[in-house]
């Protein structure tokens, strides 16, 4: 419990910060209603979050009536975005009330509330309802326990639905260099796993859905040189010493924590990794 509790209160001062920070917008993501990375669009050459979107689309373009779960909503763009393109009903979860709020306003706002509905729940819980998709998209990497949460998701999933992860997933064998700065990555963004990709598939194998994809997106990311993320860290450590104070410390851990994420990313020691699997038919 008191995991869960740590987690929700990291999501609410990152959603506070942004209402304090207009910089710190482009990490939030609030305007475009997600919270995951831009990517640079191999076919249109747009550097953006949606991207993934259009990747995930290739995917399940071949389901026919989708009922999809999107676990770890963040502020419900994925659900939003591939609703307008595909239509079917989505459903997200987020252990974040605040988050949850957000996301719902935004299908009203939107005029899809009926079809695009979510909810304050756990992944690490098992989900109620049947689904013949599960998307996890940078949210699955702060999972307690993520063979357990990749079961409960994967039990909800019916038999041929696809589950798809994307995520940051170490090498296999971090380099001994690289190994401090993953570390203090994962505390910072409050990861205490962090599996790799074959962790992952070994995961969804256990769970009954076989791995038919594993890509590697880290070349369309637009990682910044060592000398730029110094200079950030430098800017951001010498600017906040009075967050502690006021309960923003994690703000801190997740600015920093971000950039080592991408020194990580550059060095090849994290790649940024889309997971396709199929849960067996009956």
């Amino acid at each position: 419990m008191l995991r869960g509790l740590n987690i929700r209160r990291y999501y609410f001062n990152l959603y506070l910060w942004t209402q304090l920070n207009q910089q710190f917008r482009a990490f939030s993501g609030v305007e475009a209603h997600t919270i995951h990375r831009s990517l640079n669009d191999p076919v249109s050459g747009e550097f953006s979050p949606k991207t993934i979107h259009r990747m995930i689309g290739e995917q399940i373009a071949e389901i026919d009536e989708l009922s999809a779960l999107d676990a770890g909503c963040g502020y419900g763009g994925t659900c939003l975005d591939l609703h307008a393109r595909f239509g079917g009903r989505w459903r997200g979860i987020t252990i974040s009330g605040r988050q949850q709020k957000v996301a719902a306003k935004n299908a009203a706002a939107m005029g899809v509330d009926n079809t695009v509905m979510f909810e304050r729940a756990s992944y690490d819980d098992p989900v109620e309802g049947s689904f013949n998709l599960v998307v996890s998209i940078e949210s699955l990497i702060h999972a307690q326990d993520p063979a357990r949460a990749v079961a409960n998701l994967a039990a909800s999933l019916r038999p041929g639905g696809l589950f798809i992860i994307v995520d940051d997933m170490p090498v296999m064998n971090v380099p001994n260099a690289f190994a401090d700065d993953l570390e203090a990555f994962k505390r910072g963004w409050h990861c205490p796993e962090m599996p790799s990709a074959e962790k992952w598939s070994h995961y969804l194998n256990d769970a009954g859905c076989a791995v038919e994809s594993v890509r590697d997106l880290s070349s369309l990311m637009r990682p910044r040189s060592q000398a730029d993320l110094d200079a950030a860290a430098a800017d951001i450590s010498a600017k906040s010493w009075w967050r502690p104070w006021f309960g923003l410390g994690s703000v801190t851990g997740a600015e920093l924590g971000g950039l080592l994420l991408e020194k990580l990313g550059r060095e090849g020691a994290v790649r940024y990794q889309m997971i396709v699997a199929r849960k067996a038919q009956d």
